[in-house]
């Protein structure tokens, strides 16, 4: 629902009130046809109130044929009706695109959470049962009625090893799926458990295919969603590794306990700094010299998460590498 906003100047002797006049909106579109408060559209503009806000009835095309608001109302006049009224309109009332286009903005991001939401419900149920007990439960009846020198004469240790670590695999993606997806719910609260952080972390990183280039010292018990934490901590490794131009089998991570409230993970790649990091942080932003594959979310992600959780993080350019500091407490 569209709201047409009537401004009034506080005093016309005050130029500021006519800059004011000339940059307050005009309209302002709600998803739940809830009326704005004055008070809040007021903040902005010191020197101007508001002298009316109503429902917005009266629409009208611009040059691309597209529906725009105007302050016409049923009862007072129409267009055309009024040449005064119209003249005035066109000079005080900037009818524009931007308008439509925020809008449009709000309700294509609707959409987009409706089937994220939907997305995940589909994830959270009906994927459940297929990864965590119909796989897990037929492998296991496989492996009770396959005698072992079946699997021996036939040299299926290979595929059942393969079959085991690609279930366990999928499980631990599955969980963090499913921590992520939980996010999208309405009023949705993290679900977070006192965890061992160096346990969870070589659980998580075992299967990985660079996990002897990392380095897992003693670590703290923390309070964070296991998934969720293990995934932001995953990101800021396979970072560390990928934009590190030493040899394959030179590459290396340490995560450590740097005090009682903070950890470290301190790579030997090409270093960056915090503005760097700030920069590289935000969705899809990639250097543009970069030859490494990407799509520009990791960082980003695992700064979510560890804002969901309030930890802080902090980025040190070193003389070989990069620090990063993670305030868990």
């Amino acid at each position: 629902m569209w709201f047409s906003i009537l401004w009034q100047p506080r005093d016309f002797n005050n130029k500021n009130s006519f800059i004011e006049l000339d940059g307050c909106p005009r309209f302002y579109y709600s998803d739940d046809n809830t009326i704005p408060s004055a008070s809040f559209l007021e903040k902005d503009y010191p020197h101007l109130y508001i002298t009316e806000i109503f429902k917005t009835q009266i629409f009208t095309e611009n040059e691309n044929g597209e529906k725009m608001p105007t302050h016409y109302r049923y009862g007072i006049f129409m267009p055309n009706e009024n040449l005064a009224y119209d003249n005035w309109l066109k000079k005080s009332f900037s009818i524009n695109q931007t308008i439509l286009d925020k809008a449009k903005a709000k309700e294509e991001l609707f959409n987009k959470n409706m089937f994220l939401e939907y997305a995940s419900k589909i994830i959270r149920h009906d994927m459940h049962s297929g990864i965590n007990t119909y796989i897990p439960r037929g492998l296991s009846i496989l492996l009770k009625k396959l005698p072992p020198q079946v699997i021996k004469e036939y040299q299926l240790q290979g595929g059942i090893k393969l079959l085991e670590n690609g279930l366990a695999h999928t499980q631990k993606v599955y969980q963090g799926v499913y921590a992520f997806t939980n996010l999208v719910r309405e009023n949705s609260v993290l679900d977070m458990d006192e965890i061992d952080l160096k346990q969870a972390l070589n659980q998580f990183l075992s299967l990985t295919a660079y996990y002897e280039q990392i380095t897992i010292d003693d670590l703290p018990t923390i309070k964070a969603n296991r998934s969720l934490i293990c995934t932001a901590i995953d990101n800021l490794v396979r970072n560390g590794l990928t934009y590190n131009d030493n040899e394959p089998n030179k590459k290396n991570i340490r995560i450590y306990q740097i005090s009682d409230t903070e950890i470290g993970i301190l790579d030997n790649g090409r270093g960056m700094s915090q503005n760097d990091f700030d920069n590289y942080s935000k969705p899809y932003t990639r250097k543009r010299s970069q030859k490494e594959s990407g799509t520009g979310l990791g960082l980003h992600i695992c700064m979510a998460i560890l804002t969901e959780h309030n930890f802080v993080l902090n980025v040190e350019k070193q003389e070989i590498g990069t620090l990063i500091r993670i305030r868990v407490k």
